[in-house]
């Protein structure tokens, strides 16, 4: 299938952004040659996605807003590119010096003061594993019938959670349906059960 003329562009921001940013809007434009109209919007899109976001300017002067990768952008584009995926490594050093990439790799866990050659390989899978992931989701989107109706249910029902009014009713029904209840609670014990076995290897 050929790639639409705004994914592209999009695809072609966020690759000049990896490759030779922090970049802001004019930069971006030197460096891509895309119309700074159409950077605009994308950087926009980009952004609410969670793909980029504005990184701290280390210039000194007028302060320039700048935009860096997500590690959610990174994931992105390792789906969709495969002459990145070849070269995450590449960029995993390429940016693990950047202070503010740093912080992305800190809010997922990573610790790239200990041991770089550890954390790129982890970085690695942690790409691998999570666009799959992302295909998934994509494929659920599309309603594609990989998730069992009831997984939908449990995963829908904890989005509702949150709101008191639906809480409510679900306490009400879970204390009035014993065959509701009774599954519920087999779902969960075997939740629980997978859990500890999986923490078991670590311990």
């Amino acid at each position: 299938m050929d790639m639409s003329t705004s994914k592209k562009n999009s695809l072609d921001i966020f690759r000049g952004i990896l490759d030779f940013g922090p970049l802001s809007l004019y930069s971006a434009n030197l460096k891509t040659r895309i119309p700074i109209g159409t950077i605009h919007r994308h950087i926009k899109i980009l952004e609410k996605a969670g793909k980029i976001r504005v990184y701290e300017s280390n210039t000194k002067g007028r302060k320039k807003i700048q935009y860096g990768p997500t590690i959610y952008g990174m994931v992105s584009m390792y789906r969709q590119d495969k002459k990145f995926s070849s070269s995450i490594l590449n960029y995993f050093l390429l940016w693990c010096d950047n202070k503010e990439f740093q912080k992305e790799l800190e809010k997922e866990g990573f610790d790239v003061t200990k041991n770089i050659v550890k954390s790129k390989l982890v970085f690695k899978k942690h790409l691998d594993y999570f666009s799959a992931v992302e295909n998934q989701i994509e494929k659920i989107k599309n309603e594609e019938n990989i998730v069992s109706r009831e997984v939908l249910i449990l995963i829908s029902s904890g989005l509702l959670s949150s709101d008191p009014y639906y809480q409510k009713i679900w306490q009400e029904l879970y204390q009035n349906l014993p065959g509701m209840r009774k599954e519920l609670d087999e779902y969960m014990t075997n939740m629980i059960k997978s859990y500890k076995d999986f923490k078991k290897q670590f311990n």
